[in-house]
């Protein structure tokens, strides 16, 4: 019984120094609505997308970091297509302008470049600025808009929006929150990280028990 005990314990030990070895993280579901231009007319288009954080702590502290997304674009008269790519979550705007979410991702045919802009006053308004996505659709390889092209020259042509004000999206994205590399008693602390980092001073009015 003794050697099984200590065995149990060793083992514990272990994972424990396994996980504080390994860059805490988290992940989580995206999913959007909207339309597409692609190939001369506008179409009904949605992305299902899995994001991933792999280092939270790097992450909070230098927000060019990019997370990695992979997931599924649907397009009328399309294929669905798997996709990959990056997302730089809450990077610094040009000229000081506010804070951009930086969606990028291919798949075998095509390409996506798109922000969402949240501005530093936009209070109450975060809600609409970090759920609009506005972008442009290209066969792969082209030459992409550059970020200021669609912060000041309005150079998208596809709109997709995460739909907050539905109760059943709200649920899944909120659900699928999972940490990565863990332990139990910091899953918490890493989801507090993640709120704060994201919505700031809003976060102690929207989650209190967060903060």
């Amino acid at each position: 019984m003794k050697r099984l005990l200590a065995l149990v314990l060793l083992t514990l030990l272990a994972l424990t120094s396994t996980a504080a070895s390994a860059a805490r993280g988290l992940k989580f579901a995206e999913e959007m609505r909207g339309y597409a231009y692609w190939d001369g007319e506008y179409r009904n288009a949605s992305v299902s997308l899995k994001v991933t954080i792999q280092d939270i702590d790097k992450w909070s502290v230098d927000p060019n970091y990019p997370a990695t997304v992979t997931g599924t674009l649907f397009m009328d008269r399309v294929s669905a297509q798997p996709i990959s790519g990056t997302l730089q979550i809450l990077a610094p705007a040009p000229n000081d302008d506010g804070r951009l979410l930086t969606y990028r991702f291919t798949s075998a045919t095509l390409q996506f470049n798109g922000i969402k802009h949240v501005r530093d006053s936009a209070g109450a308004e975060v809600f609409d600025d970090m759920t609009t996505l506005h972008g442009m659709f290209q066969p792969k390889g082209q030459t992409p808009p550059s970020i200021p092209e669609l912060l000041y020259q309005a150079l998208w042509t596809s709109e997709l929006h995460f739909e907050w004000w539905d109760p059943s999206t709200v649920w899944n994205f909120t659900m699928s929150f999972q940490t990565i590399n863990t332990p139990w008693y910091e899953v918490l602390e890493v989801e507090a990280i993640f709120v704060v980092t994201v919505f700031g001073a809003l976060a102690h009015t929207l989650f209190p028990w967060l903060c």
